[in-house]
């Protein structure tokens, strides 16, 4: 019986890579937490899946943004008014403000200044004397 050098080969549940990067997780993260180097996940990807790692987190990654808006909006549907305007505002360019616009500096503005020096400097400005 040969004796191999090293570390015994990393055992990588695919599922679980996939639900932490549906959930947004970096490859970085998800090596930490499986308990190897980030590299092995990379290495074992091309191996396993026969692609790089950015091509298939950014795959997963994807599912999981529409599989987190088609939740949104089962929840929209059910009646859940906060989903409903939050989805509004993010889909359907609604808003719950008003542009405002105005037409420049109304007559009888009062400043109150409460400081000899502030007040000095303050009438310097507005008389036009200030550096």
């Amino acid at each position: 019986m040969t004796k191999h050098g090293g570390r015994p080969r990393a055992n990588i549940n695919w599922s679980e890579v996939d639900n932490y990067l549906k959930a947004q997780c970096t490859g970085t993260s998800i090596a930490g937490i499986l308990g190897i180097d980030a590299e092995t996940l990379y290495n074992r990807c091309k191996e396993d899946n026969k692609m790089g790692f950015t091509e298939y987190s950014a795959r997963k990654k994807a599912e999981g943004i529409e599989l987190l808006k088609a939740i949104q909006y089962k929840t929209a549907m059910a009646g859940n008014v906060v989903m409903q305007i939050w989805l509004g505002k993010q889909y359907a360019n609604q808003r719950d403000r008003q542009d405002l616009t105005h037409t420049g500096i109304p007559p009888n503005v009062q400043v109150n200044v409460t400081s000899k020096e502030n007040a000095a400097k303050l009438d310097e400005f507005l008389n036009g004397k200030s550096k």
